[in-house]
């Protein structure tokens, strides 16, 4: 009997082990290094000096030594435990189907509730960047200023304390910010980076000044001055990739947008292409952009790209408007120049590629005229889709025959019921007595 309840109890105690293992597993960090290879563990705090990890927590209030280090030049990336679920993954989810205001609320909730060091970072972070994406840079500016402000490191502590490993990029995002809200703090973030770029030795710090420099002049309205900081700006794809393309993307669009000068806007666009990584969401940007800078020049290669953002399952619904209103133009255009040639409508086959081009700019322009209220081009899309007329082949419903109304019968007043006659009784049998 002792045996039994000896050999059930190491049993109870190895399976409990088992489980509790188990669960450690389940809650840990996932580190990526350069070379491909994974760590499991707890993550206390990412710095300029590197990645410090346990691969067993740490109980609270208990010595333990020092933490595993990774250095920076190996670090790829960080899938931290918790990422997957919560307000920070319904915050990636927003934001990849262009919900850009809603995507900045959930990730600013993930930032407040959040007790470990990447929630309120990488929280911030992307709460910033989303209010960014939907032109909200005062906004955007008080999210990256949590990173810039609570995580800059303390050099005159002892020992010094490093700041986040982020933490340059993310002053780099808050001067831009500042610098399309055209507020004055701006040209301070570029002092102030230029000025510790120069001291450290720190050629990235001065690039990213620079590139708020070349923000800051694009304004003013100044384009050479645009020009000439945008070239001191140097960022590249492979080793600062969220940097690069944030530069990238605001040259494109001001080259676009501000400047008018659709060669270089299309060159740097098609640059951000040919960077990207395999990022569907950010290749929808690219593509609005890329396809309304071509209209004018190349208006094939413009519909091809306006047609990917209105197929594919990214981009905001503001985006996805714009694309379908230009593209259902392009489209209208392009039958209605096939339409006023005789000629070519002596073809069958041209003549049905006419009707067919039409019938599909009327759906995009339709889909593009249900757009948000509140966006300009769902007004133009209304406009344009009433020029268009009604569609000849569209078919017509009969209209319904309307049948003359019945009087109803007249019916007569229901006669009143005759008085029943009573029987005059029968005198009774006198056999029956």
């Amino acid at each position: 009997m002792t045996i039994r309840l000896a050999a059930s109890f190491f049993a109870l105690t190895a399976s409990l082990f088992l489980a509790s293992a188990a669960n450690a597993v389940d809650d840990k960090d996932i580190i990526i290094r350069k070379n491909g290879t994974k760590i499991s563990g707890y993550v206390e705090t990412e710095t300029t000096l590197g990645v410090s990890y346990r691969t067993i927590r740490l109980v609270s209030g208990t010595p333990g030594a020092k933490p595993n280090q990774l250095k920076p030049n190996e670090l790829d990336s960080i899938v931290y435990y918790g990422m997957d679920g919560g307000p920070y993954a319904k915050g990636v989810s927003e934001r990849d189907s262009g919900n850009y205001e809603a995507a900045a609320e959930f990730f600013n909730q993930a930032a407040l509730a959040g007790s470990r060091e990447w929630e309120k970072v990488y929280g911030s972070i992307n709460e910033g960047q989303c209010w960014e994406l939907a032109k909200k840079y005062k906004e955007a500016a008080k999210a990256y200023a949590v990173v810039v402000d609570g995580f800059a490191g303390d050099p005159n502590a002892k020992p010094p304390l490093p700041a986040h490993r982020s933490w340059l990029d993310v002053k780099y995002f808050l001067g831009m910010a500042q610098a399309q809200a055209k507020d004055a703090n701006a040209v301070k973030i570029a002092d102030e980076l230029e000025a510790f770029g120069r001291k450290d030795g720190i050629s990235a710090a001065e690039s990213r000044a620079n590139a708020i420099r070349a923000a800051i002049a694009v304004g003013e309205g100044n384009a050479n001055k645009f020009n000439e900081f945008m070239k001191k700006a140097t960022v590249r794809s492979f080793d600062e990739p969220e940097v690069w393309f944030h530069f990238k993307l605001y040259c494109a669009e001001s080259y676009r947008t501000s400047f008018k000068k659709s060669k270089e806007a299309a060159s740097t666009y098609r640059e951000i292409l040919s960077g990207l990584r395999n990022d569907p969401a950010r290749q929808a940007q690219i593509s609005l952009g890329l396809g309304l800078t071509l209209i004018e020049n190349d208006k094939q290669a413009a519909l091809v790209e306006l047609i990917k953002l209105d197929v594919m399952p990214y981009g905001s619904p503001d985006q996805k408007c714009e694309a379908r209103y230009n593209a259902g133009r392009l489209l209208w255009d392009e039958a209605q120049l096939i339409k006023n040639n005789a000629e070519a409508m002596k073809d069958e086959r041209k003549a049905q590629f006419v009707k067919d081009t039409e019938r599909a700019a009327r759906l995009v322009v339709g889909a593009a005229a249900d757009g948000p209220p509140n966006n300009s081009n769902v007004e133009l899309a209304k406009a344009l889709l009433t020029s268009f007329g009604p569609d000849p082949d569209a078919r017509k419903e009969e209209p319904k025959k309307v049948e003359p109304k019945k009087e109803p019968a007249k019916t007569e007043p229901p006669k009143p019921a005759d008085p029943k006659k009573s029987d005059p009784k029968k005198p009774a049998d006198p056999k029956k007595k």
